[in-house]
């Protein structure tokens, strides 16, 4: 078994499929770290932004509604993590923590699973096949 892992989310049904399957393989005493990425406001902004505008020249560019977008997808990450903690909690898992991270979620996910020296980090599937190694 396993003695950590960080399993990333998006609160999609195939990404919360493996919070059944994370007691089969991490120890019960082993440290899981629920992750969900938001974006950044800035990314936020360069997609709201058109192109061959600056941000401030009155476009399309409003860092309020750019703050509301982050701000409602950090809600939703913490539904998302509270969730899966129940989870985790319930089939078993003792240390369970969570952590909303903010940037472009592969370089995020794989910037935190070295940091951290991550032994695991299973992910759902889009098959039938359920958790594969």
């Amino acid at each position: 078994m396993y003695r950590n892992a960080l399993v990333a989310t998006d609160g999609s049904g195939t990404a919360e499929s493996v919070f059944q399957h994370v007691h089969e393989v991490v120890d019960p005493d082993g440290t899981v770290l629920v992750v969900q990425v938001i974006d950044e406001v800035s990314h936020v902004l360069a997609r709201t932004t058109p192109a061959g505008f600056e941000f401030g020249m009155g476009a399309a560019y409003d860092p309020d509604v750019a703050d509301a977008i982050v701000g409602a997808q950090r809600k939703a990450a913490e539904e998302h993590l509270a969730e899966a903690q129940r989870i985790l909690e319930a089939s078993g898992m003792r240390n369970v923590e969570t952590a909303i991270l903010s940037g472009i979620p592969g370089d995020t996910i794989v910037r935190e699973v070295t940091e951290r020296g991550t032994a695991l980090v299973p992910m759902g599937t889009h098959g039938r096949s359920g958790l594969r190694r």
